[in-house]
């Protein structure tokens, strides 16, 4: 399992919530965050690597 964190950004851009989660897969990693902020503005992040750019939640 990868660590990865995930953030809820507010419509300004600023962190307004953050997680931290392990998960097998990038993938994994984003559905786990965009269901535990149910919707919203996210990034996932594992280390220094982005794995998501902002996104609105609705794809």
């Amino acid at each position: 399992m990868d660590e990865y964190r995930a953030y809820l950004l507010g419509s300004d851009g600023h962190i307004r919530e953050r997680m931290e989660l392990e998960s097998e897969t990038d993938e994994e990693a984003v559905a786990k965050a965009r269901q535990h902020f149910n919707g919203g503005t996210i990034e996932v992040w594992q280390g220094v690597r982005i794995v998501t750019k902002p996104d609105d939640g609705s794809e």
